[in-house]
Parts: C-alpha cells; structure tokens; sequence
C-alpha cells in the first residue's frame, strides 16, 4: 500500500481594529517567504518594495502559471466578490500545479459573508493547506466574515477590537479568553485552539517607514 504524502501548510486567521497592527503583522510573517501572493483592494502590499502590482485578470492568469520568487498584490475595485474568487482561483491553480505558496486575504468581510466559504476560496480553505498553501485571511470583524475560514484555522492573532460583540463572537467560536484580547493598539495574542494556549505578543514598531497608508477601493 503506498501511502499519500502532502506538504501541509497552515491557516492563521487573523483579527482585530483598523489600524491596530494586523497587516504589519502579516506582513512580518511572509518578509522571507520566497513566493506570496496577496489580496490587495487597497492597494497597501503592491506598494511595498519587491512587490509587482497586477490589476489585470490575464496578467494574474500568467503569474499563477510561472515558478520561482514571486511576491504578487492584486489591486481591483468595482464588484469585489467576484474579483476575490477569482484570485482565490489563481492561486488555487498556482498552488495545485506550480509551486507551493502563501496568500493573504485582506479585508474578508468585505468579500464574504457569515456563511460557509464561497467558490473558490472554500476551495482554497478545504483543499489548499495540504498541498503546501500557508493563508492568511484578515478582517476587522470575524462575525460577519466565513466561518470556514475559523473552523479550518490552525491557529488565530487577535489585535484590539472596537466594542464588546467581536470578543464575545471569538470567545464563542474559538475558545479565545476575552481578557486576553489586547485593548491597546500593537497588541496581540496568539491563541492555539488544540492546546488552549494564549500567548501575548507586541508589536516592536508602529509600522514601517515604507508601509502605506489604507487607500478605499476604487
């Protein structure tokens, strides 16, 4: 009998306020990573040094096709649910067929609701991780975001929420004790759901001098 071998990646939600540290959080997390594509409807990553900014569905249909080093931010505006399961598409395609790589999904509630997954990207949640996807889906409010993404997480970085409703949704659907949940903007806690372990953490600058400001879709 010859046993199945996959590369399991990971899936690290997480959340918190605007402007408390989430994306300069992730953004330290795939620094070294040789191959990242991101979610970028307010064109924040595709300003970043090394970054290529891809507006194009057929630019981005290329990219999933190439291998080697690749950092990729996708800037769109108009209907964005339908712009977001296609770059869940392409890197789908990219991750099953090319190379392995790690994706980062901003701003999920915009592009998804308090429901199962949708196309492509439930794809990306229930099929991705085993062939080597590490993601990063981001959003300021989990509770009207997909609950697939939480229920199939590895493990979860809250920052500062705003009010009492995110915490006490948290709490419920991953086990997080609200007092860990920072109150203080740079602040997070790692929270490991098969271990029950809460780990502090702090961010150890504001951001960085290069990183840019949030930008409303067009």
């Amino acid at each position: 009998m010859v046993a199945m071998i996959t590369q399991d990646g990971r899936l690290i939600v997480i959340g918190g306020a605007s402007r408390s540290g989430k994306t300069a959080y992730v953004a330290g997390l795939v620094k070294n990573s040789r191959r990242v594509w991101a979610w970028d409807p307010e064109d924040q990553w595709a300003q970043l040094p090394g970054w290529q900014r891809v507006t194009r569905k057929d630019r981005l249909e290329a990219a999933m096709l190439k291998r080697g080093p690749q950092k990729i931010a996708y800037v769109t505006g108009g209907d964005l649910p339908p712009a977001f399961d296609f770059w869940a598409r392409c890197v789908m395609h990219a991750v099953r067929y090319v190379e392995p790589l790690d994706a980062v999904a901003e701003e999920l509630a915009d592009v998804t609701s308090a429901s199962k997954a949708p196309g492509q990207w439930g794809m990306l949640i229930r099929r991705g991780l085993k062939r080597g996807l590490n993601l990063y889906p981001i959003s300021q409010r989990w509770q009207e975001a997909d609950k697939t993404a939480i229920g199939n997480a590895t493990s979860f970085v809250f920052f500062r929420h705003v009010g009492d409703e995110a915490p006490l949704y948290l709490k419920r659907k991953t086990g997080v004790p609200i007092e860990m949940i920072p109150k203080e903007p740079l602040h997070y806690v790692e929270w490991d759901p098969a271990t029950e372990t809460a780990t502090p953490g702090r961010l150890p600058f504001k951001k960085p001098k290069n990183f840019p400001e949030k930008k409303a879709p067009r």
